[in-house]
This record gives C-alpha cells, sequence and structure tokens, in this order.
C-alpha cells in the first residue's frame, strides 16, 4: 500500500504538468500552469507569461502577415520550452528558465529575419517588462544572437555600445 502511494505521488505531478497543453492559438497553458504551480502574481505564469501571452494574441492583427505568422510560432515554441524545463523547479527558477527560453525560441522562429520596424513594435508590446533587470539581459542576449546570425536584422541604435 505505501509503495503504491509512494507511486502516485510521484506519477501526479508529471501528469498534472502533462494536462497543461501548449497552443499556437491560446494562453492557456499560463494558466494551466499556475494552477499546478502556484507561483502568485509576481512569479512567471501571471507576471510574464499570461500578460505578455494575451497581449500578442490580442493585438497580433496590427502586425504583418510575416510577424503574425511569427508570433503564432514563437507562442507556441515558448510555451513547449518552458513546460519541458520546469518540472519540479522553484518559481524564481521557473521564472529565470522561462525567461532563458525566450532567447532560443525567438531566434528559432526567425524573430532576426524581420523588418527592424516590427522587431521595434515587439519591444513596444513588451514596453512594461524593462522594469525587470532580466528582461535588459535576454534583450542584450538577443540581440547578440541576431547579429551573429547570416543575414542578421540586428536591434541596431537599441543597444548602443553594445
Amino acid at each position: 500500500m505505501r509503495f503504491l502511494l509512494a507511486l502516485l505521488f510521484i506519477i501526479l505531478p508529471i501528469l498534472s504538468h502533462a494536462n497543461c497543453s501548449a497552443s499556437a492559438d491560446s494562453c492557456e497553458f499560463y494558466r494551466c500552469m499556475e494552477r499546478e504551480q502556484s507561483c502568485g502574481k509576481h512569479g512567471y505564469w501571471r507576471e510574464f507569461g499570461y500578460p505578455y501571452c494575451q497581449k500578442f494574441l490580442t493585438t497580433q492583427d496590427r502586425f504583418s502577415l510575416t510577424s503574425q505568422r511569427w508570433l503564432t510560432d514563437v507562442r507556441e515554441c515558448l510555451q513547449q520550452r518552458v513546460g519541458e524545463s520546469v518540472e519540479h523547479t522553484s518559481c524564481s527558477s521557473t521564472y529565470r528558465i522561462a525567461m532563458d527560453s525566450h532567447i532560443s525560441c525567438y531566434v528559432d522562429t526567425g524573430f532576426c529575419e524581420l523588418s527592424f520596424p516590427e522587431q521595434l513594435k515587439i519591444f513596444w508590446n513588451l514596453k512594461g517588462a524593462l522594469r525587470r533587470p532580466i528582461t535588459w539581459k535576454e534583450a542584450h542576449l538577443l540581440n547578440k544572437a541576431c547579429a551573429t546570425k547570416e543575414n542578421p536584422q540586428p536591434l541596431r541604435d537599441l543597444f548602443v555600445g553594445q
């Protein structure tokens, strides 16, 4: 009996995360993850993941068709990568891991190939996140990643002296 209870306590957290499905067309993943790993209003799920996902989802039609495709692709990528990376982590680790996944998702889904005005429009939508130092760090690393690509569209004057 104890063995079955121990097995249940090991399997339930794994199965509960499996219920949070990544989606290119929804932000429900972040609400689901908050229910599974309650980090509160300052945790990644509620402070960053869900609000910015929703913001881009509801304003997507204001972007070019190329950027709309990118927003759809990056939305799913971010949800998949963070979902794969945060099992059995603390809330502060989840925030850091999730933010670190942004760069690879942005680059892998074609952010660097977007026009400079579209890149700026994306950053403009993220302006509320700029109060956190980690966002500046991630933006700097994204700029470096774009600058090293074969046909870069680096974020030119955004990071003067970098």
